[in-house]
């Protein structure tokens, strides 16, 4: 059985489909993901997408892509209308999707073959959204929902050469990434200089530990800051990397302090214990999966509100948030002594 997935868009949804790709070929079907061109060296770290296929920015070079492979059917994993119609306009025979329901979905149901009702997802994990879209396929579950991608020693000695570079010391002492961005907008992002209150604060605490700032190339104006109000002592790691390489960084890091993003999710599934800082999403559906985390959400009346900006102008979920609070749950996971669990 030839499979080709549509993946999603977002890097943290591409994470949290990984139990998804595993199920599939666990099933013995020759899974092909077809996903932006972004996303190709995060999924190259997923053994059980066998290939990757380009998602074009013209539908009709995606299509002829599509028709060219021969694909017995497609798990279509976005909820857009666009994702069900390329597949439908390849002509793949089995067309696997959610639909029905919701009257916005009118027009995406009829592409699909079949269409499978959407649950009702309140109060669930994302990871787990897709169960049902498995049943209806006959594919058993994963062992369970916890995303989990291994990386190789090649990728681990990359990641050993990229932090020599940025002058990071070779050490046992805790190795602690900031991660400062979003890429949803501006109201999932906790204050920049509260960040550098932790950096700050954390070395107080503990005069061991290394911090570096993690950043893609959206966020570097945000590290470059952190940077320097910190003296300039904790390296900027990241704006040059591919998911790949960031996803190797990660995993050398004992604790990453993080908005909810997509580098969260990527650090979770390496076993990278996180500090996650939850305002105007639902931590209950896109917390970091896993039992090491610590998630702070101060659940105001008004969150989550899901907007890319503060409706009420003032933030509260994100400002009401210390930087004590933070440096507290930090220091007590790196105490713990519980620096890996899944992925190592």
């Amino acid at each position: 059985m030839k499979t080709v997935v549509i993946a999603p868009n977002w890097v943290g949804d591409t994470v949290l489909a990984q139990p998804v790709y595993e199920a599939l070929a666990v099933s013995g079907r020759e899974v092909t993901a077809m996903a932006r061109p972004h996303l190709h060296s995060l999924l190259s770290l997923m053994p059980s997408v066998r290939d990757v296929l380009s998602r074009d920015s013209s539908d009709e070079t995606t299509v002829d892509n599509l028709r060219g492979q021969g694909f017995d059917e497609a798990v279509i994993l976005p909820n857009s209308f666009r994702s069900a119609w390329l597949p439908y306009r390849a002509a793949i025979p089995t067309r696997w999707g959610y639909g029905g329901r919701f009257p916005s979905w009118s027009f995406r149901s009829p592409l699909l073959k079949p269409s499978v009702e959407r649950p009702r997802i309140a109060g669930r994990h994302q990871s787990s959204d897709y169960q049902e879209l498995l049943e209806a396929m006959d594919v058993p579950a994963p062992r369970d929902w916890q995303p989990r991608i291994a990386l190789t020693e090649e990728v681990r000695a990359t990641a050993r050469h990229l932090l020599s570079r940025a002058q990071v010391s070779q050490s046992p002492a805790p190795l602690v990434g900031l991660f400062a961005g979003a890429e949803f907008g501006s109201s999932k992002r906790w204050p920049w200089r509260r960040f550098v209150g932790v950096a700050q604060d954390l070395r107080r605490a503990r005069p061991d530990v290394r911090l570096v700032v993690v950043a893609g190339p959206k966020e570097l104006w945000l590290a470059v800051r952190i940077h320097e109000e910190t003296g300039k002592i904790h390296p900027v790691i990241g704006p040059d990397l591919d998911l790949g390489g960031l996803a190797a960084v990660l995993g050398e890091l004992d604790l990453l302090v993080t908005n909810d993003s997509g580098p969260m999710h990527l650090a979770a599934s390496l076993g990278v214990p996180c500090v996650a800082l939850f305002g105007p999403t639902d931590p209950s559906r896109t917390r970091p999966v896993g039992p090491t985390h610590e998630v702070l959400y101060t659940d105001r009346w008004c969150s989550p509100c899901f907007r890319r900006r503060c409706p009420l102008l003032h933030h509260r979920c994100m400002r009401d948030l210390t930087v004590s609070q933070v440096v507290e749950r930090a220091a007590a996971i790196l105490g713990s002594g519980g620096r890996r669990g899944v992925g190592a």
